[in-house]
């Protein structure tokens, strides 16, 4: 099987023959590919762009690459990749999630002194992501990745009260509109999860990525309690920023072996491949990887 179909395999509701690979987002061109982003024209961007997924399919295995966050990104994408690789659509703003700095503390006074004014921007944000799923769908997104960061590393954004009134409605109406257009969705959310993991399982979600080791999501608990969630992610990004190759190694092996092998997983990082990280360290998580996989998918 490629990685296009195994990703396709877990989709569809099956287990393919070893986990499938891919990452929300990669920033490593010049290093491992030779591809210097700083070199290219803004008008250029877009197919420097799609010649970086090539050679993500191509030379890493990639079983997917992000289509973006607009209906035209995931057209182009899809017309220049569909044949090899999986695009998803990304969804960033349908729910409330964790706020910045700068506009937290106007939040926690809406939250306490004014919840219905949130509640009204709640459904305009719903309707506009579901506007968006329509779009995506027809421009040929395979399916959804919804970028909602829920937790700090100890805890969720809002209490589970809060998260119960404010997200969980909205989410599982986003939820049930993928579904009807005939797609699956996967949260990334970076955090302590665990909580609310109830919540966010009980929405239909098909999959959660990152399960993050910096928030105390430990991936062998969470597939103790959602044996069927699609899961992906768990090799934490802070013990990638050292190429420490024994620690690298074990951190994929405790992720295929509970995530796993024989399980629904996608093998990635807890966030992404991101600007400033050693190659040598992707490049171990990988070797692992294909270590673990060769005889299975031989």
């Amino acid at each position: 099987m490629t990685g296009k179909e195994r990703l396709q395999c877990l989709l569809d509701g099956g287990v393919p023959d070893v986990p499938p690979h891919w990452e929300l987002v990669f920033q490593l061109e010049k290093e491992m590919l030779g591809m210097d982003p700083a070199s290219v024209a803004e008008a250029d961007r877009g197919a420097f762009q799609v010649d970086v997924y090539h050679r993500l399919v191509d030379d890493l295995g990639w079983a997917a690459v992000s289509g973006g966050y607009d209906a035209d990104s995931v057209a182009r994408v899809k017309k220049a990749l569909g044949n090899k690789a999986l695009v998803p659509a990304y969804e960033g703003g349908g729910v409330f999630w964790m706020p910045n700095g700068t506009d937290m503390m106007d939040f926690v006074v809406r939250l306490f002194e004014r919840p219905s004014e949130l509640h009204e921007e709640a459904r305009r944000k719903c309707e506009a992501a579901k506007e968006h799923f329509r779009r995506a769908v027809d421009a040929g997104a395979d399916f959804f990745v919804l970028t909602y960061d829920f937790g700090y590393n100890d805890a969720p954004f809002v209490s589970p009260a809060q998260f119960a009134s404010l997200v969980t409605p909205y989410l599982t109406e986003l939820v049930a509109t993928i579904h009807d257009l005939g797609r699956r969705a996967i949260l990334h959310s970076d955090g302590c999860l665990t909580r609310i993991l109830d919540q966010l399982h009980g929405t239909g979600l098909d999959g959660y990525q990152s399960v993050d080791p910096q928030g105390h999501m430990d991936i062998r608990q969470v597939r103790e309690q959602y044996p069927d969630w699609i899961l992906m992610g768990n090799v934490a990004c802070n013990m990638l920023q050292d190429t420490d190759e024994a620690r690298i190694r074990a951190a994929v092996q405790y992720c295929m072996r509970h995530g796993g092998m024989g399980k629904p997983y996608i093998l990635s990082t807890s966030n992404c491949i991101f600007s400033g990280m050693p190659p040598e360290s992707y490049q171990i998580m990988l070797d692992e990887y294909r270590r673990l996989t060769s005889a299975v998918a031989a």
